[in-house]
């Protein structure tokens, strides 16, 4: 043998050497192989569920948006009656004034056209009122009650008197049972002495 070739043979073998020593015997990947005939089994999305679910967010989402309708109606109704009541407040105490004008004397003709046309329009605003639930708070010679009205001032009174609400500065009006607008009083108070 030339020395080439021995060059050649001894590298192999050295080369055969190393590859038993040292790398690691590599197994054959096992492949799953399936028949042409059967179907791939792949994971069917389950639609019933789905519609299920989105039937429910649905349902959930309508009675939300119900609430929130109505919870914004009665913040308008709200609003609005607010800035009512000043201008029933007005004519409320201008029909008080005239009844005490017709009765200390007789009124002109003129007058109790004024009267009667303020009747008209105080009557449709009660009308109004009550039926969006409006109402007016009967304070006078009550007890002070700090959840529907607001003290003012207080003057001095009789012990009987004492925590009475002896004038209404303001009215008071409820909406539904609840304080719409609180009355503002003047409470007497006893002095002990």
């Amino acid at each position: 043998m030339s020395k080439k070739h021995q060059q050649k043979h001894g590298a192999a073998e050295a080369a055969e050497e190393l590859n038993e020593q040292d790398l690691p015997e590599v197994s054959e990947p096992e492949i799953d192989v399936k028949p042409a005939d059967e179907p791939a089994q792949e994971k069917k999305p389950d639609y019933y569920d789905q519609l299920v679910r989105l039937s429910a967010d649905f349902e959930n989402y309508r009675k939300r948006t119900e609430r929130e309708k109505a919870s914004f109606l009665a913040y308008g109704k709200k609003q609005f009656a607010e800035k009512l009541l000043p201008a029933y407040e007005v004519l409320l105490r201008q029909r008080e004034e005239l009844a005490k004008k017709q009765t200390e004397e007789e009124c002109p003709a003129s007058l109790k056209a004024v009267k009667d046309g303020l009747n008209m329009v105080f009557t449709e605003l009660e009308k109004a009122f009550k039926a969006e639930g409006i109402e007016h708070m009967d304070v006078l010679d009550k007890p002070y009650d700090p959840a529907t009205q607001e003290v003012v001032a207080m003057l001095p009174s009789s012990e009987a008197q004492d925590g009475m609400v002896l004038q209404e500065v303001q009215m008071g009006f409820t909406m539904d049972g609840k304080v719409l607008r609180p009355a503002r009083v003047i409470v007497g108070q006893h002095a002990e002495g």
